[in-house]
């Protein structure tokens, strides 16, 4: 999900210099071993874990766009493109440029997971009324879940504890890694079938941060969203659930941050920091879509079926299949998936039982060491290492941020957890784009075809 960028522009700053196509690192080294899962040594605490191991009290509490700029910066609440779908299909030129495996590390490389956590602060000046566990993305989500399903597929992802919150974070090689080999029609499509509107124009890419139960466990999950369907749009809204006459507050609290960002009170002020401002308005989860694309030979192939994974991960309730042909799409699906993933939810008890038994057991061990900076590594099919943090890398968060995200976590521990959300997941009652073959959330693996 991963929409293209114009960084022509960007050749001013060295910082955003165009590298070549498929530019590859090799991969970090790696600390001392802490431990070894074996994902058969899961299937008895995930026993536990059956009648827990479902989402709900899906809410989305933030979101942002990034904006094409030469230094980073978003917008919030932001919006996702519409979906404008053509009058007439005309044929589409294939996809070409530049595109990141991992565009909010390559937007922040110092801090990836940090425009986020600025948003939801923005979002919630109070601190959250329920304990944290988990602060992760579709991406580090759906790795754990491949690995529970014992797909191949590689990946490294740090550990940090946060508060209480243990936050998972994506790693690739590199933050400036890319895709090798883009083909087809992912990218160009969206262009042509989706618009910015007027309030969110110069965006790249709209971010959503959602909080669920899952397993015992309260989550928040950035991801991102593709676009949004008018027609289930509702009323605008910021995401504090306010009509932007009354936005006094957070326009308050963004010229405290710039405020902040001036004054270079630790090492990481070096960096430049991530410009902020208030923009945009409010897309219910229930209007947001996933697209693919694919082409009209391969029709017949269970697209969607490939798909429900990440849209269990990141609770999309629509989905959009556009099948071409040498580039002209004259067949696109536009669904209501809901009925679909919370049928997929409940057939793969299992599977999601050890995945709750799992990410448990990371919050038990993270916690457990908070003095020790973790990272998880898949190197094989069935094998988990826990390994202690090579010296160097930067933490999840500048100190600035660190300190106010810990105060919002802290909270209110005496609430019960208990959520007024709606308890059935998708069935909405609130408000890692790449559209090719591969998407953020397979970590862009090279392997999805069309």
């Amino acid at each position: 999900m991963y929409r293209r960028q114009k960084y022509d522009q960007f050749q001013r700053n060295p910082r955003w210099r165009r590298p070549e196509p498929g530019t590859t690192w090799p991969a970090p080294p790696l600390g001392p071993l802490v431990e070894i899962v074996n994902v058969a040594e899961l299937s008895q605490p995930a026993l536990e874990f059956e009648s827990t191991a479902r989402v709900t009290g899906c809410q989305l509490i933030a979101s942002y766009n990034w904006l094409d700029r030469p230094s980073p910066s978003i917008i919030v609440p932001g919006a996702p493109p519409r979906w404008t779908p053509l009058t007439e299909p005309r044929q589409l030129s294939e996809d070409d440029g530049v595109y990141y495996r991992d565009k909010n590390a390559a937007r922040y490389p110092a801090h990836p997971m940090e425009p986020a956590i600025q948003a939801v602060l923005m979002a919630h000046t109070k601190p959250s009324p329920i304990p944290v566990d988990i602060v992760a993305c579709g991406s580090t989500i759906g790795n754990l879940l491949r690995f529970i399903r014992g797909d191949e597929r590689p990946f490294r992802m740090l550990l940090e504890v946060v508060g209480d919150a243990v936050h998972l974070i994506r790693r690739e090689n590199s933050p400036k890694e890319t895709m090798s080999d883009v083909r087809g029609y992912g990218h160009k499509f969206p262009e042509a079938y989706t618009t910015w509107d007027a309030e969110v124009r110069g965006s790249t890419s709209h971010q959503r941060i959602i909080q669920y139960d899952f397993g015992g466990l309260h989550c928040i999950v950035r991801h991102e969203g593709d676009g949004y369907l008018k027609h289930k749009q509702g009323p605008s809204m910021n995401v504090s659930g306010h009509t932007f006459a009354e936005q006094a507050s957070v326009d308050g609290l963004i010229e405290d941050l710039k405020v902040k960002e001036m004054a270079p009170k630790s090492p990481q002020s070096s960096h430049q920091q991530v410009q902020m401002q208030s923009g945009g308005f409010e897309v219910p989860q229930s209007a947001v879509f996933d697209l693919k694309t694919r082409s009209v030979k391969r029709k017949g192939t269970d697209f969607l079926g490939e798909e429900l994974p990440r849209l269990w991960v990141a609770q999309i309730p629509n989905f959009i299949l556009a099948y071409h042909d040498r580039g002209t799409f004259k067949d696109i699906e536009v669904m209501d998936v809901t009925q679909q993933v919370k049928a997929w939810e409940t057939s793969k008890n299992q599977e999601l039982s050890r995945l709750a038994a799992l990410l448990s057991h990371i919050v038990r061990l993270a916690r457990a060491r908070r003095n020790d900076r973790l990272e998880i590594s898949r190197q094989q099919l069935n094998k988990l290492e826990i390994r202690i943090q090579c010296s160097g890398l930067s933490p999840a968060f500048s100190s600035e941020v660190n300190e106010e995200w810990a105060m919002w976590l802290a909270g209110d521990s005496t609430q019960d957890g208990s959520s007024t959300d709606d308890e059935n997941g998708l069935q909405w009652s609130d408000g890692d784009g790449d559209y090719t073959a591969c998407s953020e959330n397979c970590s862009y693996c090279g392997k999805c075809t069309y």
